[in-house]
């Protein structure tokens, strides 16, 4: 079987994703720059600036990705276009996670690059829309947490409870299959 590469689709969501951060590189050269030692809360400048990189950071990676399956499918390499096809569909690192460091109310900018970002979340899946309509609609900043110790706990119980999940499962005879396939 024969996977073919979308170069229309890969080339929409480029310029898309170039848009958005655009705005957020602008967004992000608007703050003052770094004078904190990084101890400040969720939503202080030192945290909004870090996040605001994050965004930036992370929307100009999914466009490198993008542009590295074009370039391959152009350039006749169509193995190498799949693979890197295949990794432009991850979704950016950070997006919309920046925006938990980020004061509120969120600049128009970032507003708007998330809500073009927004535009093409399907073709990344993994729950993007949803991650970044939270985020717009989140009251505050929620990261840094204040107590690293409630934090570290609460993780522990998760991952207990995860695993604890999984052992119930695993003793009910249900069992997760994974197949994989090398790359070609």
């Amino acid at each position: 079987m024969t996977h073919s590469i979308d170069l229309e689709e890969l080339a929409f969501v480029a310029t898309v994703m170039e848009r958005a951060h655009r705005l957020l590189d602008a967004e992000e050269k608007k703050l003052p720059p770094r004078t904190a030692d990084g101890l400040e809360g969720p939503g202080s400048p030192h945290q909004t600036l870090l996040g605001a990189g994050e965004l930036a950071r992370g929307v100009d990676d999914a466009v490198r990705r993008i542009a590295l399956a074009v370039g391959y499918a152009c350039a006749g390499l169509h193995s190498h276009a799949l693979r890197a096809a295949h990794h432009a569909h991850v979704a950016p690192r950070s997006v919309p996670g920046g925006t938990d460091r980020m004061a509120r109310p969120l600049s128009s900018g970032t507003i708007e690059a998330l809500k073009l970002v927004r535009q093409v979340s399907d073709f990344f899946g993994e729950g993007l829309r949803e991650h970044i309509d939270r985020s717009l609609a989140a009251p505050e900043a929620t990261w840094p947490p204040a107590d690293w110790k409630q934090y570290d706990e609460e993780r522990m119980k998760s991952a207990a409870s995860v695993a604890s999940g999984r052992s119930a499962a695993s003793r009910l005879g249900h069992h997760e299959t994974v197949t994989a396939t090398p790359d070609q």
